[in-house]
């Protein structure tokens, strides 16, 4: 045995050395595992990329599709929000769904008909008065003004042609040549001018035709969005069988649990909204009307409730006209009198904005929503990109996301990391690697001293 050590000089057989069975062979294979994490981040980041790529030239399809279905997206998003109303009015009035539908339908036409009759004439009063007070207040600042009026003296004018006319004589400078040397130039001038005369009579009544176009197009398209409202509220209560139908039985509970807690994230985003949004446009209004606004107060207060439908936005959207309001309006005779509005107005907007923030939005909208202020942030920064409706929008759908996100992966890794770490939740600053329930004494010493 030795001596066939020595003829092969010590060296093992190629078959004592390799492995004996699949399993060694796969452990002596194995990848190394930062090489490993390394090729799945390079992987990720390829798909990534490459999904970017293809949605640029798949946004055009995307955007043809949601222009397409936007009557029915909006139908659908009224649908969700009536639909409340519509099942309280079936248990409470012991109606059929025709009949709460019905119900649905005359409060908003009662609302509309209200609005219209007190509210309307209140704002075009109000808009008048403002129209009014601002025109006088710019005359009343051109006549203070000599500056501003020496703008539009004509005598001035007059003695300033005078001065033309001796530079040009002392200049040697005859008009009557210059004159007949433009004059070809005057016909091209003439002929530009028709044709920018034409153009523009084109232009007007490309303008027109445009308008038209538009309200024909706005009442096509909320016919559109009544009708399929009505006829979603009609079927709304059968959603849940349909999908039912749709979706295995094996997946049905889990995918009905996200839907729940999607529906109660922005079902209670919208309502939280609505309410804080009311809150904002009353408390504008009372604000201004016991400042001395009282003519402008209904109708800022209601662009403020309006622009509340956009998170942090409302009391910035009262408060900005109620500022030129106080500025430009013939309601108050001196400076000193302005300043002291205008400052309650900046205080006034700084009060509702802090109470919008710090109690309105975290104890309303925060409560069944769930999102934190910087979420709400970014994704208003986000949906900005796509105007004022993309900005109302963002936040829902940023509440869709978090329950997907939360329900798929948060959820099972902060078990899994409050298992490793012995932490109760994320607010928990303590260091449980060493904690005494985990290692005993002796040991437990040993790594605190060494740590």
């Amino acid at each position: 045995m030795s001596e066939s050590n020595e003829i092969t000089g010590g060296e093992q057989s190629p078959r004592a050395s390799s492995p004996t069975n699949a399993k060694e062979l796969a452990l002596s294979a194995q990848m190394d595992p930062e090489l490993h994490r390394l090729l799945k981040t390079i992987c990720y980041m390829i798909i990534i990329a490459g999904a970017i790529v293809a949605l640029t030239y798949v946004m055009p399809l995307i955007k043809l599709i949601v222009i397409t279905a936007l009557p029915f997206i909006v139908g659908l998003i009224f649908a969700y929000i009536f639909d409340p109303i519509v099942t309280f009015a079936q248990q409470r009035l012991k109606l059929s769904r025709i009949g709460g539908v019905t119900i649905l339908y005359a409060l908003i036409a009662a609302a509309i008909v209200c609005f219209v009759a007190v509210v309307l004439p209140i704002l075009v009063v109000q808009i008048q008065s403002a129209y009014q007070g601002i025109s006088g207040s710019i005359s009343e600042f051109v006549e203070k003004n000599e500056w501003v009026k020496n703008l539009f003296n004509i005598p001035q004018w007059k003695q300033f042609g005078a001065m033309v006319s001796e530079w040009l004589q002392q200049y040697d400078i005859h008009l009557d040549e210059v004159v007949k040397e433009a004059g070809g130039q005057v016909q091209n001038v003439a002929s530009t001018g028709i044709r920018a005369i034409t153009g523009t009579i084109t232009g007007t009544l490309g303008f027109v035709y445009s308008w038209v176009t538009s309200i024909v197009g706005a009442f096509v398209f909320w016919s559109f969005v009544i009708l399929v409202n009505l006829y979603l509220l009609l079927d709304f209560s059968k959603m849940k069988n349909v999908m039912e139908v749709m979706i295995p039985g094996g997946q049905q509970k889990r995918i009905f649990v996200v839907l729940t807690k999607c529906d109660e994230a922005v079902g209670g985003f919208i309502r939280g909204m609505l309410i804080v949004a009311f809150l904002v446009g009353l408390l504008t209004f009372l604000g201004l009307f016991s400042l001395g606004l009282k003519q402008y107060a209904l109708l800022i207060g209601i662009i403020a409730g309006i622009g509340n439908l956009v998170p942090y936005l409302g009391p910035i959207s009262g408060g900005v006209p109620a500022m030129l309001f106080v500025i430009f309006s013939d309601q108050y005779e001196t400076t000193q009198e302005r300043l002291f509005v205008g400052l309650g107005v900046l205080i006034l907007v700084i009060a509702i904005q802090t109470l919008e923030g710090f109690v309105f939005q975290p104890k309303i909208v925060g409560k069944n929503a769930q999102l934190h202020p910087l979420a709400v942030l970014f994704a208003l920064a986000v949906g900005a990109n796509f105007g004022i409706l993309g900005m109302i929008v963002a936040v829902p759908v940023a509440c869709i996301v978090r329950v997907l996100v939360k329900e798929f992966y948060w959820d099972k890794r902060e078990e899994d990391w409050k298992k490793r770490t012995g932490k109760k939740d994320l607010a928990d600053r303590r260091d449980h690697r060493y904690s005494r329930a985990q290692v005993p004494k002796a040991e437990y010493r040993k790594k605190k001293t060494s740590s």
